[in-house]
């Protein structure tokens, strides 16, 4: 601990990139650093060099490089090279080690908050799952996985890894029934099935009334239809021959041609950047370039944080998603949602929560009859839709909170280790 003060080492997430993965980062640090925790953040991005563009982290948070080669070049060796010396009782000060080590030495949490973990439809991810979770594991950190998805684990590979992995850190949390049955049956009993933390992300009002007064002389009087692409989903699309360029074109088309105002948001991109990854602005000009018309529709191209772009979402009548965390937007704004994903178990488990999920279909059945379809429902049924979500949502909220306080639990539990090592 600093100064009596908890102290985690957050890894698998960045500020940039998927507002969604920075929305769990940002709402953990909301908790955490509030008083009367009051404790510190290391915060090990996976784009180290993009963070450091932004403003600087808010007080009693610091940014540090956890990309994977980072991770696999530098900290993990470090973290061999120490644990051995400790085997042979040597213990150079934790100020030999330079800032990324001693950041790690002086947590008394390690947290792996990706949005999703060790998944068979995710296998070139699992070896850097393994690497987040490597620091804690050498250095004898309490450790937690905060809520994501995960498994299932039939393919040998990530199942080997994910049980040597998880049997090895203090809590893990499946974000829905889906992901801690698949937990459970990988024989892990330390298991918690809570909420994405991202329920639990603090809005500002300022943050609030900023965007509400920025957008009021374009939505003002529009019924608004938002809608966020994804770059996984359009990959899955493509390898199954599926135009997913085209069936968007068609529905915005569809939805222009009745009256409605159009906005794009990106919920994940890196402006600047032609890359894929982590980047629907790419899918969403290649859209917009097609359609016949460019009327009623407007592309959200600023930078805006997990906040404002919570706002954001809470702005439109109806919202059409495919990336996971606008869809949790939609929910905590009581924005009706209609639902593209990219794999059942992620999307429909955390609408369950709601009772929503049969407003969701896969990315295999992506066509424009289907967008059509699950749009005009969500119309049909708005007033149901947003009761549900004004039922649950409380409850949701209350149970993403445990994330926060399991992870105090255990830094309290750690309070002496941390203070042996250091």
């Amino acid at each position: 601990m600093r100064d009596g003060k908890p102290v985690f080492a957050f890894f698998a997430v960045s500020r940039t990139g998927n507002r969604g993965a920075v929305s769990m980062l940002e709402s953990a640090i909301d908790h955490l650093t509030a008083t009367p925790a009051d404790g510190w953040v290391h915060v090990f991005t996976v784009y180290p060099k993009q963070d450091a563009r932004l403003a600087k982290p808010r007080p009693r948070v610091d940014l540090r490089d956890g990309g994977p080669i980072r991770l696999v070049t530098w900290l993990i060796p470090m973290c061999i090279l120490w644990r051995l010396l400790r085997m042979l009782h040597l213990a150079p000060p934790p100020r030999w080690w330079g800032g990324d080590m001693q950041a790690l030495l002086e947590s008394d949490v390690c947290v792996m908050a990706g949005g999703t973990t060790f998944t068979d439809a995710q296998k070139f991810k699992v070896i850097y799952n393994v690497a987040c979770a490597a620091p804690a594991i050498l250095l004898g950190k309490r450790s937690m996985f905060y809520s994501q998805t995960m498994g299932p684990f039939n393919h040998p590979f990530n199942r080997f890894w994910a049980k040597w992995v998880l049997n090895r850190v203090d809590l893990v949390v499946p974000r829905g029934k889906g992901s801690y049955d698949h937990v459970k049956n990988l024989g892990i009993s330390h298991a918690m099935e809570l909420p994405d933390s991202a329920f639990t992300l603090v809005v500002p009002k300022e943050a609030e009334d900023a965007i509400r007064a920025e957008y009021r002389p374009l939505l003002e009087g529009r019924t608004v239809v938002g809608i966020s692409v994804n770059t996984i989903v359009q990959g899955k699309c493509n390898a199954l021959g599926i135009d997913h360029n085209g069936v968007w074109v068609r529905f915005i088309g569809y939805l222009q041609e009745r009256g409605y105002f159009v906005l794009l948001i990106p919920h994940s991109m890196r402006p600047g950047s032609k890359s894929l990854h982590n980047n629907d602005l790419v899918p969403v000009h290649e859209i917009y370039d097609r359609l016949p018309s460019k009327e009623n529709i407007h592309i959200v191209e600023k930078h805006y944080d997990c906040k404002e772009l919570r706002v954001l979402v809470g702005l439109a009548d109806y919202y059409v998603a495919s990336r996971f965390h606008s869809m949790i937007s939609a929910l905590c704004t009581e924005t009706p949602v209609s639902v593209i994903g990219w794999g059942y178990q992620k999307y429909r488990e955390v609408l369950a929560e709601f009772d929503l999920e049969s407003y969701c279909r896969d990315a295999a059945e992506l066509s424009f009859e289907g967008l059509v379809e699950g749009f005009e429902r969500i119309v049909r049924e708005a007033d149901s839709i947003k009761a549900r979500m004004r039922e649950h949502l409380p409850e949701v909220q209350a149970r993403s909170r445990r994330n926060h306080e399991e992870a105090l639990r255990l830094a309290e539990l750690g309070r002496n280790a941390s203070q042996r090592m250091t």
